[in-house]
């Protein structure tokens, strides 16, 4: 039975996340477009700051047999969809240039059964003072608003990976692989060696003689 997919662009909206969310339920597949976003969500309820020639848009996608690795698995297919750039990945949820500019964001909400995934992207213009470009002096159109997202939702809903696959290709473009990091999660810091990513999408963070792990926080690198 062919699934249902609908796609809606705005010239500006609030956010992209909000209104993907409350159609969720209408639609198998969805995705929530805008040239403009005027409160775009970033993670733990941080503003993501919409740049001029970047890309903001939400799209509903069924996640995987772990629910804790869709946002790693996005972060992966993004980088294979933009494989030209050799992209790097920092856990939990960004991507870098291979200036070390995070340019791209991605962040996932559940509403009942219905997975819902902010993807934010820095795509042309010029490099901000805190954030980089993906393609420099790239100017959008407005089509451009429409259609890139249209053709990356395609491309995630018809190239998804196997759990295994996902952790290999996360560790292989991780940004600070065996690097000095620390996660801070609310109270509490973990220092240590930053390994890898475990079968969950865990951080692997090696202290001393042992392992630990965060699921969760926020990852900066020393």
């Amino acid at each position: 039975m062919r699934k249902s997919m609908k796609h809606l662009h705005f010239k500006e909206i609030p956010s992209t996340q909000t209104i993907a969310i409350e159609e969720a339920r209408n639609y198998d597949q969805l995705l929530i477009s805008a040239t403009v976003q005027t409160e775009a969500r970033g993670r733990r309820h941080n503003k993501w700051e919409d740049l001029q020639d970047s890309l903001s848009f939400s799209c509903k996608l069924e996640a995987s047999q772990k629910p804790t690795l869709l946002a790693l698995e996005v972060a992966v297919i993004l980088s294979n969809y933009f494989k030209e750039h050799k992209l790097l990945l920092k856990w939990p949820n960004d991507i870098f240039n291979e200036n070390s500019q995070k340019i791209m964001g991605i962040l996932v909400n559940k509403d009942d059964d219905n997975y819902i995934v902010g993807i934010g992207i820095n795509y042309g213009g010029v490099p901000h003072e805190t954030y980089g470009v993906l393609k420099e002096g790239t100017k959008l159109s407005e089509n451009d608003f429409e259609s890139i997202p249209l053709d990356i939702y395609n491309y995630l809903l018809g190239n998804r990976l196997t759990e295994e696959e996902i952790i290999k290709q996360w560790n292989d473009r991780c940004y600070h692989l065996n690097k000095e990091v620390e996660i801070i999660d609310e109270d509490s810091i973990l220092k240590g060696i930053f390994r890898g990513i475990g079968n969950f999408g865990e951080a692997l963070i090696e202290t001393q003689d042992k392992i630990e792990k965060a699921y969760t926080g926020s990852l900066v690198i020393k």
